[in-house]
């Protein structure tokens, strides 16, 4: 297992640095949602956000609990790099398991102060949120600067990008986590996203639509050349913006992101942002830079619902 800031160490020990020694002998018969005490700040289906105190040091942390299983050590290295790349993220100390049923996965990082953007918007001024919605133009902004030459997710080690390509998070399936990639170049994305779009196409005519579809889009790819996919986050919910003061402090839960093409933020969010906020949509149609219907559409096929 890797620690985001400290030394490499074995991919399956246990780790307990974050336990008191009393409480080694329960861990196989909590349930991994119990494997860190703490106040609770979040809770999803899964696993829970805390919010915790180092004993040692008064210091607040955060730590992402969930099952092994869904939470892979790419996505702390990506919110570590987006953190060390300009974008206000919380930077990770560590990711450890804890023996429990199943065995529990928590990544540790920086507590970002404030509270969710979420329980703030409605009440503030219309001079507030413009505010906040500057401030998080210059963070998309700087998102968009932050690019790979493929899609997927990288190998991190102290805030430093190495070559080694990873694959990323499937959003497209909505029930169970999976993951996708590394795709070398944009046709080949599109080409997986066609595989699984086009069982949906029932009708010749659909099929011959959204064939030509790809086709421009590959066609203008080409024209444009190969270039940079960049840093997507994914799931922009007002619950994922923390704000304190009227400042945005952080952009938390990079459970869904990656570098992918420039259309993507968009597209994610009004095809399958099926936890976004209603009365937000419209705010994201404001910052984000938008995309065809049509790529909407498509996005939209490629979804699997699991049902």
């Amino acid at each position: 297992m890797a620690d985001i800031d400290g030394e490499t160490k074995d991919e399956d020990p246990t780790h307990t640095d974050l336990l008191n020694d009393d409480d080694l002998d329960k861990f196989e018969k909590m349930d991994y949602t119990d494997a860190v005490t703490g106040t609770e700040l979040h809770n999803f289906w899964g696993g829970k956000v805390i919010e915790h105190t180092v004993p040692a040091t008064g210091e607040l942390i955060a730590l992402k609990v969930k099952p092994r299983s869904g939470l892979h050590r790419s996505e702390p290295e990506l919110m570590h790099y987006a953190a060390t790349h300009g974008v206000l993220a919380p930077r990770v100390r560590g990711l450890y398991d804890v023996q429990s049923r199943p065995t529990a996965r928590v990544m540790v990082s920086e507590r970002v102060p404030g509270v969710p953007l979420v329980e703030v918007w409605q009440t503030a001024s219309v001079a507030e949120q413009e505010s906040y919605k500057m401030q998080l133009r210059a963070q998309l902004e700087q998102m968009r600067r932050c690019t790979q030459p493929f899609i997927g997710r990288l190998r991190v080690r102290k805030g430093v990008a190495h070559e080694q390509r990873l694959p990323t998070y499937n959003i497209y399936d909505r029930l169970q986590t999976t993951y996708c990639g590394p795709f070398a170049t944009e046709q080949e994305f599109d080409e997986w996203c066609w595989q699984r779009a086009a069982p949906k196409m029932l009708s010749p005519l659909s099929r011959f639509k959204w064939k030509r579809f790809m086709e421009k889009e590959q066609l203008q790819q080409q024209r444009q050349g190969n270039g940079k996919f960049v840093l997507t986050h994914g799931d922009l919910t007002p619950r994922n913006i923390m704000v304190d003061k009227g400042k945005i402090t952080g952009i938390v839960d990079w459970e869904r992101g990656g570098f992918y093409p420039e259309y993507a933020e968009y597209a994610f969010a009004m095809a399958l942002g099926h936890q976004i906020e209603k009365w937000w949509m419209p705010v994201l149609k404001e910052l984000l830079q938008p995309c065809s219907k049509d790529r909407v559409k498509f996005t939209k096929l490629v979804e699997f619902r699991g049902w």
